[in-house]
């Protein structure tokens, strides 16, 4: 059931209708409005009120929340440049191995002055982990390779966790995956972390993505959602060991008149900006045109759990 719902949606000739995915803003008995409570305080940076979010849950997936677009377009722009300038930086692992030193990825990028060749160079790089370092080749995460998380983002998730209803959530791990586009995603399940009743946070932005939710085994068929610039998805619960999917990454162009919405989330309240990691430039607009980011940030301790290794727990 999964991977024959992986297929259809992977195909580009012919290109799958988009007539059963679910899409946020439009009713649909299986998208719940989600009720917030949200908590009192200042607002974040870059997000909208959390009074002015629009929550759902899937009505099948009990605890996948689905958020769409709290983001500001500053916002977004401020979290796509720490993608591109800064979370592939050491000590963050990527998967482009024997960097020279000194010249970092997207550095090499702004050099490089044929668009065909800044396209080729740009597919190179695929995911940066951040915080817990995750052995890709073992599937775990360890402790002597554990590098600080970043304070902004952790800042940001937890946020938007306790708006949520997770207030206890500690972002300790995160993987930024970087798709080309008509990229995917194999079917699979998150299970390397100690704590699996926790969580997991998903950011989108960039061009939109077919994700694929199902259940427990790959003999259940799965819902079909699309995930726009600036979306975000929490699987909690009973939807946290679910197997999940990316068949496909699409352009804006791709998709039916009136889901194509992506780029204008990202260019609303454009003007002359300077960030953390720089200005704003055509060359972010030309990766994004390309291109989908996603941030999943993990829980990996439990809460009596100071570290991976035993002799940390607390009694």
């Amino acid at each position: 059931m999964f991977q024959s719902s992986f297929k259809y949606y992977k195909s580009k000739n012919p290109p799958p209708s988009f007539e059963d995915v679910l899409v946020m803003d439009t009713k649909h008995l299986l998208l719940k409005p989600h009720l917030l409570d949200p908590s009192p305080g200042a607002a974040f940076p870059g997000l909208l009120p959390p009074n002015e979010w629009k929550v759902y849950e899937l009505a099948m997936r009990p605890g996948l929340l689905l958020l769409s677009n709290p983001f500001t377009g500053e916002g977004q722009r401020e979290w796509i440049m720490r993608c591109l300038h800064d979370y592939p930086l050491q000590p963050n692992t990527t998967n482009i191995l024997n960097q020279p030193s000194g010249i970092d990825w997207w550095e090499k990028l702004r050099l490089l002055p044929d668009p065909s060749t800044r396209r080729s160079h740009a597919k190179t790089l695929r995911w940066a982990t951040l915080g817990y370092q995750y052995d890709w080749t073992n599937k775990v995460y360890d402790e002597a390779h554990r590098q600080p998380f970043p304070t902004d983002l952790a800042t940001l998730v937890r946020y938007v966790a306790t708006q949520l209803g997770y207030a206890r959530f500690s972002p300790e791990a995160a993987i930024v995956n970087y798709y080309p586009i008509g990229t995917t995603l194999a079917g699979h399940t998150d299970h390397s972390e100690d704590d699996q009743s926790a969580p997991l946070f998903s950011f989108s932005f960039g061009q939109p993505a077919v994700f694929l939710i199902g259940g427990v085994s790959r003999e259940e068929q799965p819902s079909a959602l699309l995930l726009r610039s600036g979306d975000v998805v929490v699987m909690s619960g009973p939807a946290r060991l679910c197997y999940h999917a990316v068949p496909r990454v699409f352009t804006d162009v791709e998709l039916p008149e009136g889901m194509e919405c992506s780029t204008e989330r990202w260019k609303s309240d454009m003007r002359n900006e300077r960030h953390g990691g720089g200005c704003w430039s055509e060359l972010e607009e030309e990766y994004l045109q390309q291109s989908r980011i996603n941030i999943n940030v993990r829980q990996v301790l439990r809460e009596n759990q100071r570290s991976l290794d035993r002799s940390g727990e607390c009694n």
